[in-house]
């Protein structure tokens, strides 16, 4: 008998592939179970002999069921896997489809002439974003531009029903007279998107111009050999700014088919877009603004002239005096629940059109997100649920550079001028010249990386997830914390895991593709910051701290050991 106990003994000390650390460490094992594996090692002479002198069958058998414990928990550590409530992020490379990359862009309004399309800050600060598409001249303006001479008439910049909008577009031409000679070029600003590889989006004048300018643009580009496949009839002609042109959808419908007939016979290629209305996006005005409502339905009665429908995206009740905590609620649940319900309203009008959203941000500039670590997160997570979106096939933030700390993603410095959206100083003292990139910038600066090498997006899903409340409208509804989305090379080799962690608390995830639980080095570039009202110079209601403090970090390590860290947007990168 104890030779046969030296035998089974002796045996399993070779056989056996389990250390005492290894048990100790393995979550599955009981404590007083460790204890006795890490006092009691494999068997030596001394412990045989403890066992021969000693001997009685409860011991035996009491070893021999600690051996096969060991054994079955040596095969359940080695393969043991996340516990099952832990954030999982599941790629599946295998449901893919084609990156729109058209949804990267953004709008430009070069009117107050503060920057040019050739100036070697402004062409320096676009590459770093690395856009694919930018939109000329930019939105109202458009309503006022003439492309021959490459720039506007006096006479006309009040000419709308609008007061305040005529105030604006006066003193507009008076600095681009005195900064820019009153110039905005064409030809510039199709050498920067050739220089940048950039898809440029246009904006015919239906207001002040006529089908024959129209069609001699269209024309222009061709002979010059420019790549201008996106046209939009004017902008924002529903608004009662312009009911003195256009009374109603039928006459605009009217005008806009002169345009796109005398376009399309100079070069049939080009996609037109018509200017639909945003009141899909804004339940809260469905009732009074039946004349928007109205509009879109007398466009989606007529769809034989246009490609697509452009729609301006902005979330309004950023403008509300609420602390920026609450704004989290209401933004984030704006995106999560307002967003789809636009899309079916859009989707039922327009079921056979592109929809471009060819401007995008908060509400006006002048609130207390602007400028923000907020607004920061904000545009990251617009920028996921857009990705969502299959019918969105353009879409430009507004607006890429221009004055003022609110809509920009850079801008001069801005000194406090009472009377003004600006009262208040903390701007940095230099940051690039005498251009402050606002809060937004880096979070864009981000999307530019990801979709620099990424021809494909795969899907995505994520189990187990946090969840914010909303807050405002959305108060005591749960939103998805986390929103991500990931795209990369069609091989599937790399990828950039795009993530907005909408909550206040960081989290741990998983990473899963293709079923297999990942563990390799991963690379996390992202914006976060403790607090929401983070900023890169202040807003129209905050000081700023008179530092850059909205910026792009970085963390490289192990995918098992990655943490999204709070009130976050950021790239994750993947190599296999």
């Amino acid at each position: 008998m104890k030779l046969f106990i030296r035998m089974l003994l002796e045996v399993t000390s070779y056989q056996l592939p389990v250390t005492s650390r290894k048990v100790a460490k393995c979550a599955k094992v009981p404590k007083v179970l460790k204890l006795a594996t890490l006092l009691g090692k494999h068997p030596s002479k001394n412990t045989f002999a403890h066992f021969t002198d000693f001997f009685n069958w409860p011991l035996v058998t009491g070893y021999w069921l600690l051996v096969l414990i060991m054994v079955f928990l040596n095969v359940g550590c080695e393969k043991e896997k996340p516990l099952p409530d832990m954030l999982h992020l599941e790629i599946d490379t295998h449901d893919a489809q084609p990156l729109r990359q058209g949804l990267y862009g953004f709008n430009t309004n070069m009117i107050s002439g503060d920057y040019g399309y050739l100036d070697p800050d402004f062409v320096e600060l676009t590459k770093v974003l690395a856009p694919k598409t930018l939109r000329f001249p930019g939105g109202t303006v458009g309503n006022f531009y003439h492309w021959e001479p490459g720039g506007f008439f006096e006479n006309e910049m009040a000419s709308t029903l609008n007061p305040r909008l005529n105030r604006r577009n006066k003193g507009n031409y008076v600095k681009l007279q005195r900064r820019r000679n009153g110039k905005i070029l064409f030809d510039d600003f199709m050498q920067l998107c050739n220089t940048l590889n950039i898809t440029p989006v246009v904006v015919v004048n239906l207001w002040t111009g006529d089908p024959e300018e129209s069609a001699a643009w269209v024309n222009y580009a061709k002979n010059k050999g420019y790549e201008v496949k996106h046209w939009e009839l004017g902008n924002e002609y529903y608004l009662p700014h312009y009911l003195n042109k256009y009374p109603t959808v039928e006459t605009y419908i009217a005008e806009a088919k002169k345009h796109a007939a005398a376009m399309r016979a100079v070069n049939p290629e080009i996609k037109i877009s018509v200017c639909a209305t945003p009141i899909g996006f804004h339940k809260e005005g469905w009732l009074v603004k039946t004349q928007q409502r109205k509009w879109d339905k007398g466009l989606a009665a007529d769809t034989s002239f246009y490609d697509a429908y452009t729609v301006h995206v902005y979330a309004y009740k950023a403008v509300r005096k609420k602390e920026i905590e609450e704004m989290r609620g209401y933004l984030m649940g704006w995106i999560h629940f307002a967003a789809p319900e636009a899309l079916k309203y859009y989707e039922k009008l327009f079921p056979d059109k592109e929809m471009w959203i060819t401007e995008w941000n908060i509400a006006n500039p002048a609130n207390r997100v602007a400028n923000t670590q907020l607004h920061a997160m904000y545009v990251g997570d617009f920028f996921l649920k857009m990705l969502t979106m299959p019918n969105v096939t353009q879409a430009n933030f507004h607006v890429i550079a221009g004055p003022g700390k609110g809509f920009p993603v850079f801008s001069p410095i801005t000194p406090p001028k009472t009377g003004t959206f600006w009262k208040y100083g903390g701007e940095p003292e230099s940051d690039f010249g005498n251009t402050i990139r606002r809060a937004v910038y880096p979070a864009f600066q981000l999307i530019g990386e990801a979709f620099a090498s990424a021809d494909t997006q795969f899907n995505l899903s994520i189990q187990n997830q946090p969840l914010l409340m909303g807050t405002i409208e959305y108060a005591g509804k749960p939103i998805p914390g986390i929103q991500a989305q990931v795209i990369g090379d069609k091989a599937a080799k790399h990828f950039a895991v795009l993530i907005s962690n909408r909550t206040g608390e960081q989290h741990t995830p998983q990473l899963f593709i293709d079923r297999k639980h990942y563990k390799g080095s991963v690379t996390y570039r992202y914006v976060a910051n403790e607090r929401l009202n983070a900023t890169n110079g202040g807003n129209a209601e905050m000081e700023g701290s008179g530092k850059i403090e909205v910026r792009i970090q970085e963390w490289t390590g192990k995918a098992t050991e990655f943490t999204i860290p709070k009130n976050s947007f950021g790239i994750l990168k993947v190599k296999r």
